[in-house]
């Protein structure tokens, strides 16, 4: 009798193997899959080949970038998923996992974290992530915070403990234009010559001492201010408007069509990037696997809080 026509045994297979299976079968990917079940893709395999040596037979094809199941694959699977009908549970169930809420201010989110939070959501389908946005200090409905301060500013006091700040970066801030506005020969090089412009302000940046020197620019003038709550939207006025704005230095990391207008003021603008957990929380793994993530995140773009020459 071939392997094709033998008859499968069930009842052989326990529980987690006949789980994997099905959601391979069901994913048509085995990292999809590993995702799913919260497991690595190495485990699954490793899984899924005692699985084969079990019925006697390869289960899976992969052809022309597919996975698809072999015949004897669809004949598992079919009995499996008959077999759920007599008690077989539909999905293993991992433990549930406690959410993990981060409070971050919304540049550093989008410039600095976001790429490394979502190869780390790929990797941990069944991870339970919030993310809320940060003004100010800490906030006791995070177990992660990460903030922006003026040099020389106070430890906060939110009125709940915390663990000791960590300062993550020096963050350096310039007026920036879209290179498309402006030729290199034509850049503004002092502050008179931004009469020529409209500015862009952001309502966060108001009232900070480290960014005086830009915000007295602000308040002297009469008229070409365009002013927002939403940093998304005055970068898009920045790109597309021929506006210049207060933005990071280690945006043009980011976004290769902006230009830093250095020398304008005589002092540096600065800010620092702080780091915090709520005491209650910094021991659970969840949130120390996230922590070292970030920390490692600011570690890998170091270069880019240095300040460079124009």
């Amino acid at each position: 009798m071939t392997a094709e026509n033998q008859r499968i045994d069930t009842q052989s297979i326990d529980t987690h193997s006949a789980q994997y299976f099905l959601a391979s079968a069901r994913c048509a990917s085995f990292k999809q899959a590993a995702r799913s079940l919260n497991i690595s893709a190495a485990v699954l395999r490793k899984k899924l080949l005692v699985l084969e040596r079990l019925i006697g037979t390869p289960l899976f094809l992969y052809q022309d970038n597919r996975l698809s199941l072999t015949l004897v694959g669809k004949r598992l699977q079919k009995s499996l998923v008959n077999r759920q009908g007599e008690g077989l549970p539909a999905k293993v169930d991992s433990p549930r996992q406690a959410t993990v809420v981060i409070a971050v201010v919304d540049v550093l989110l989008r410039d600095i974290l976001a790429r490394d939070l979502i190869a780390f959501l790929r990797r941990n389908a069944a991870s339970r992530l919030e993310l809320i946005p940060l003004h100010g200090a800490p906030s006791s409905k995070a177990d992660i915070m990460l903030w922006l301060a003026d040099p020389g500013s106070p430890r906060p006091d939110p009125g709940f403990a915390t663990t000791q700040p960590l300062r993550l970066a020096q963050v350096q801030y310039s007026p920036h234009l879209a290179k498309r506005y402006a030729p290199k020969a034509a850049l503004p090089r002092c502050l008179e010559q931004l009469d020529d412009y409209m500015l862009v302000q952001l309502s966060s940046h108001n009232g900070l001492p480290a960014l005086e020197p830009w915000n007295r620019l602000i308040r002297r003038r009469a008229s070409g201010i365009a002013q927002t709550s939403d940093p998304h939207l005055a970068l898009e006025l920045i790109k597309n408007s021929a506006c210049i704005g207060l933005l990071p230095d280690y945006i043009t990391q980011v976004d290769r069509t902006l230009v830093r207008l250095p020398h304008l003021f005589d002092i540096p603008l600065v800010q620092y990037a702080w780091l915090t957990t709520h005491a209650q929380a910094a021991s659970r793994t969840e949130v120390r696997a996230l922590v070292e993530l970030i920390q490692r995140t600011f570690a890998n773009r170091r270069e880019w809080f240095t300040s460079k020459s124009p």
